[in-house]
């Protein structure tokens, strides 16, 4: 719950403690009373249910990207377990990362994101694509972009 002010935090050793603890008092010290009854709720069955329905449907709609980003010719050296993206390679495509955005975004009305806005390592080499949405539209980018491709 981003910016409710609560949270905790598992440490690897007892020397950071007090860093923590001085992070922890503008972070989630003295959180509201609604924030601290949305937390307890979140831990009741009937959410924890809707959890997994909301995680079963994030993984097949991964599992549509990924394998719509392999029918592409664009490896995913990392297949995502936590997130709602992929980091795909498109290397072999023989374009930058950033020019591919553009092309994208032009040509097939697909938005993705370049790599250099994660950092700078092989950064050209890499777009990131969401799977924030329906499955149904993740197959109609995806058939958007394998027309724009080689």
């Amino acid at each position: 719950m981003t910016g409710w002010r609560l949270g905790w935090l598992v440490l690897p050793d007892a020397d950071w403690v007090r860093e923590a603890e001085k992070l922890a008092q503008h972070l989630f010290i003295s959180p509201s009373t609604v924030a601290q009854h949305a937390a307890l709720a979140a831990f009741l069955p009937q959410t924890q249910e809707e959890l997994e329905r909301r995680r079963d449907e994030f993984a097949r709609r991964r599992h549509v990207l990924l394998r719509g980003l392999e029918t592409l010719g664009l490896a995913v050296p990392a297949e995502p377990t936590g997130a709602f993206y992929a980091y795909a390679d498109v290397s072999a495509l023989g374009e930058t990362a950033d020019r591919l955005a553009q092309r994208f975004i032009e040509e097939a009305h697909v938005a993705v994101t370049p790599g250099r806005d994660f950092g700078e390592h092989r950064a050209e080499q890499f777009l990131r694509f969401a799977y924030t949405t329906t499955q149904a539209r993740i197959a109609a980018a995806i058939e958007r972009l394998a027309k724009v491709l080689p």
